[in-house]
């Protein structure tokens, strides 16, 4: 069952399922990779790039790359200026609003590896949601395999998924949810990400990751398998101009393949961060503002806007997110 599906036969929201229904990019419960503002500013082409809190969304190698512990937040108000409507026909029903949220705290590596712990949700005001809380755990295997240029990492999550769904006077008696309104599952996550020092391949970096390999069922009623998503990453940061990377994504998940491409720079001595990018289903571009404060302290701040190919009377996709460094 998708997100879509969910409100197939939902009288009384009719408004929010036909929305669903006509937009084109359609996406399978817990199959969004939205989730930072970073990197939805450079189309989703992070799975190569991969170094913030936000890496376990995209390949949870990339934690082996932090330079300090980060404790991230982020929050996004989906398709505004669209007005969703639930409840009853008679009542007018209320006003929804679909968005997202993402909290994270990531540790520097040390002997033992890089940890992380995530929280990602998506809400449907009055309707449905979905919570995706993740461990994550990265090291280097430098020791274990040797490449040239050194630094190569693997990562990989065990995710707790939740999601639910309110019913109402139209809704309770459908047998679709004669199981219960909510349904849980554990998934797993596994990324490697080679990124050499030195040697003529200096300055790229290469990011693989799959995505929810165990497909877990999370369907109320009949079977809704999470679907397996692969990832493949390509980034390149020169030492003629390491202001610039470029990144491209090749994405697989349900059988729909994308190509995702971005590119990010920072400028000013690494204060101001410029990124845009595109795939099939939107156009982005960001902002990032970072400060140091003293030795052992920092923080940033990032926003992201995507604007949908597919969905018409929409102002875009915002997103805000906040970043200390410690």
């Amino acid at each position: 069952m998708t997100r879509r599906s969910v409100f197939w036969n939902t009288h009384s929201r009719f408004v929010l399922g036909l929305f669903l229904t006509v937009s084109a990019p359609l996406h399978a419960a817990f199959d969004d990779n939205n989730w930072g503002a970073r990197a939805v500013g450079m189309g989703g082409a992070f799975t190569a790039v991969a170094d913030d809190a936000s890496a376990p969304m995209y390949n949870p190698a990339g934690l082996s790359q932090l330079q300090w512990n980060e404790l991230t937040a982020m929050y996004s108000r989906l398709l505004t200026g669209l007005t969703l409507y639930s409840g009853g026909d008679n009542t007018g029903g209320d006003i929804s609003t679909l968005d997202e949220s993402y909290l994270a705290f990531a540790s520097k590596p040390n002997k033992f590896g890089s940890f992380a712990l995530s929280w990602a949700n998506f809400n449907t005001t009055h309707l449905y949601r979905e919570d995706t809380f993740t461990l994550s755990y990265s090291r280097y295997l430098d020791d274990l395999i040797s490449l040239p240029g050194n630094s190569l990492s693997f990562g990989a999550n065990v995710k707790y998924l939740h999601r639910s769904i309110a019913l109402d006077a139209f809704t309770v008696s459908d047998p679709v949810f004669a199981g219960g309104t909510t349904k849980s599952a554990a998934a797993v996550d596994v990324g490697v990400l080679y990124k050499p020092e030195d040697g003529p391949l200096n300055g790229w970096r290469l990011g693989f990751s799959a995505l929810n390999v165990n497909q877990p069922d999370v369907g109320f009623g009949a079977r809704d398998n999470v679907p397996l998503e692969y990832r493949v990453g390509v980034a390149y940061q020169s030492r003629l101009h390491p202001w610039i990377v470029p990144d491209v994504d090749y994405v697989r998940s349900a059988g729909v393949n994308d190509i995702e491409a971005g590119c990010e720079s920072w400028l000013f001595k690494d204060t101001i961060g410029l990124r845009a990018g595109v795939n099939r289903d939107e156009a982005s571009a960001g902002l990032s503002y970072y400060q140091g404060v003293g030795k052992g302290f920092g923080f940033r701040l990032d926003y992201g806007f995507t604007i949908p190919f597919y969905i018409e009377g929409t102002d875009g996709n915002q997103r805000l997110q906040a970043s200390l460094y410690f």
